[in-house]
């Protein structure tokens, strides 16, 4: 099997055989990188983020052990130390046009800080740009429960659409902690300002709008949970400006809360294909959620999408990925999603999705569209039902104080006190111009 042998002169690799042992690694690594046995400090590496780091070294008790059962498999790093001086003895043409060679002639290296650079320096820095892509972990969230109303809703305009651009959606629910793992409970949809088109996403800046929701989901209990990408029909599940985008927002839920936010979810909706005969219905739902690699290179832009293909990922020209061993700069992107299967769970939210919702251009939220959603409404169903609706409070935000009424309103709705709405009927018809 191969053994890369990381050293502060380079990483170098030993062929040996499958059933050796620790003392047989030692003399191959006396022989082949003339390093004595007496100045050997052989360390295990452990995978910290995307690049290995120097863990716990190897004790002489062990010598004896395969090196199979020491947790070692073909392909793997380990760490040597010495204090001697000597040359890097690997051979490699794929140095022949390694970019940190240029970056060492255009002085990049020098300008993050040091005047001088050591080849340890030097080696420092380059593992800080190989990202190790491997099968993709089990998602932190066991499960989604999904208010079918509020996922319908986003449906349904797909539908009306064609499918025919993107569309992307906030989920404001509440993190689920259950002895069997965590989830999420998705309560609502809201849909942010956007130009998007049938390959690109593009979300419009809206400061005022993105704190008005935070602020009135709040005061429901609830926050920003995931994400959902529609999309036109396609054969593969996600695009890697797609990833991009979900990786940063799952990022920004976990500076916001480190253990609950690495729940975050990322959802998908799309039409159906001719091929998947075993899927009911015209369009479908999935859940995932990007790996917690994908969310720390995505915070530091290590890659971004290929011009030709966007399925496919490309690392800036200072780094690479290394997939099965292999060092390369383009890579696709199955490792950095986990597949969420448990998305069926029955689950129905206090609140409601029959407004007409925030920044669709085809049904605006008007004055006109309010009094027709009440006078539709009124006799049929309690007040407190027709209220406790996201979409309809955030269009209430408009006219109520947001620092005094809408906690209340919003306080009253989420402890089912419907006999305290009377004043804020009154005041919600007046301006809709209904009459009580």
């Amino acid at each position: 099997m191969l053994i890369r042998v990381r050293t502060k002169d380079g990483t170098e690799r030993l062929d040996i055989d499958n059933g050796a042992t620790l003392a047989d690694l030692r003399k191959l690594i006396a022989s082949k990188l003339s390093v004595p046995l007496e100045q050997q400090l052989l360390s295990r590496s452990v995978q910290a983020g995307p690049v290995p780091r120097k863990d716990a070294p190897f004790s002489a008790s062990e010598d004896a052990q395969p090196l199979r059962s020491l947790g070692l498999m073909n392909g793997d790093i380990i760490f040597l130390d010495y204090q001697m001086e000597r040359e890097n003895q690997a051979v490699s043409k794929a140095y022949d046009k390694d970019p940190f060679v240029n970056l060492v002639k255009e002085g990049e290296l020098r300008s993050q800080g040091k005047s001088q650079w050591t080849l340890t320096n030097f080696l420092d820095y380059r593992s800080s740009k190989e990202f190790v892509l491997q099968a993709p972990p089990e998602p932190h969230s066991k499960f989604v429960r999904v208010d079918p109303r509020a996922t319908q809703a986003v449906i349904n305009y797909c539908l009306m659409t064609g499918f025919a651009c993107k569309r992307v959606g906030y989920l404001y629910g509440q993190w689920v902690a259950e002895e069997a793992g965590g989830g999420v409970a998705v309560h609502a949809i809201y849909e942010p300002k956007q130009e998007c088109t049938s390959d690109e996403i593009v979300l419009v800046d809206d400061a005022e709008g993105d704190e008005k929701v935070a602020k009135v989901a709040a005061m429901l209990g609830l926050v920003r949970v995931g994400v959902i990408i529609c999309h036109p029909a396609r054969e593969y599940v996600f695009s890697v400006n797609e990833i991009i985008l979900a990786s940063k927002m799952h990022r920004a839920a976990v500076a916001a809360d480190p253990d609950k936010g690495k729940h975050f979810v990322t959802m998908k909706a799309r039409p159906v294909l001719d091929t998947e005969e075993g899927i009911e219905g015209v369009a479908t739902v999935e859940a995932y959620q990007m790996t917690d690699q994908s969310v720390a290179l995505c915070e530091v832009d290590a890659f971004y999408e290929s011009k030709n293909d966007p399925r496919v990922a490309k690392t800036q020209a200072d780094c690479c990925f290394v997939v099965e061993k292999k060092e390369q700069r383009k890579a696709t992107m199955e490792h950095f999603i986990a597949r969420v299967f448990d998305i069926a769970q029955p689950f129905e939210s206090f609140l409601g999705a029959s407004f007409p919702i925030e920044n669709r251009p085809t049904d605006p939220q008007t004055p006109h569209r309010m009094a027709d959603y009440l006078r539709a409404r009124r006799g049929k169903e309690p007040f407190l039902k027709t209220v406790a609706d996201l979409h309809f409070l955030l269009m209430l935000a408009n006219m109520f104080d947001m620092n005094t009424d809408m906690p209340v309103l919003c306080s009253h709705i989420v402890e089912q006190k419907a006999d305290e709405l009377d004043g804020f009927q009154m005041m919600i018809n007046c301006y809709a111009g209904l009459d009580d």
